[in-house]
């Protein structure tokens, strides 16, 4: 079963989706494991994965070394957490996560991630990769009339990053999110069974 990570600017409807697919999911009989951003191996209770952040844009970014530890720790979490319960979850049904490790790249301020973008690369490769990525992209306008709590130059430059992502990317599936959102589900689900209706 794949390993399937969304992407997209704030707006864009990936908390929607990831749900609208999750309960197509789990009604067609199947297992369905959710996470965002990365996973933790290290915590306590039922809460494998972090919470959104509230102001991902509001603070300053880390110094480069800090970064760099950072890139660090994160690079371990995913590893350790990798042989922990992501790869059985994979194995055992769906896995679907709100962001990952590659958006680091795409917009590292709200990361907080001041360290040399290089390094950012060359951790995101050598970390578990998605089988799949989602990237809902919609105009400004259409963002802007979903949330106003962006402004339209970070929505252009933060689709504009997410697209040459994509281009850059062959796992990456670029979807219309202007749609319904059932056409939106529909157009995810194919992108990893085309023949097979959900």
């Amino acid at each position: 079963m794949p390993f399937i990570a969304f992407l997209g600017c704030d707006g864009s409807g990936k908390s929607a989706v990831i749900q609208g697919l999750a309960t197509r999911l789990t009604a067609d009989g199947h297992a369905v494991t959710h996470g965002h951003w990365r996973p933790k191996p290290f915590a306590t209770g039922n809460n494998p994965s972090s919470p959104p952040a509230d102001d991902p844009h509001g603070q300053y970014p880390r110094g480069v070394v800090s970064s760099i530890l950072k890139l660090g720790w994160l690079w371990l979490n995913w590893w350790v957490a990798w042989f922990q319960f992501v790869r059985r979850d994979c194995r055992h049904g769906y896995l679907l996560f709100d962001r990952y490790h590659g958006d680091l790249l795409v917009d590292p301020k709200r990361y907080r991630y001041g360290g040399p973008m290089f390094l950012a690369r060359l951790a995101s490769r050598c970390m578990p990769q998605p089988d799949h990525v989602i990237f809902l992209d919609a105009a400004p306008d259409v963002l802007l009339d979903r949330k106003q709590e962006v402004s339209r130059e970070a929505l252009e430059k933060g689709r504009a990053s997410y697209l040459q992502f994509a281009r850059s990317n062959r796992r990456v599936h670029v979807i219309d999110a202007t749609s319904s959102l059932d056409t939106v589900i529909d157009r995810v689900w194919d992108t990893f069974h085309p023949s097979k209706p959900l």
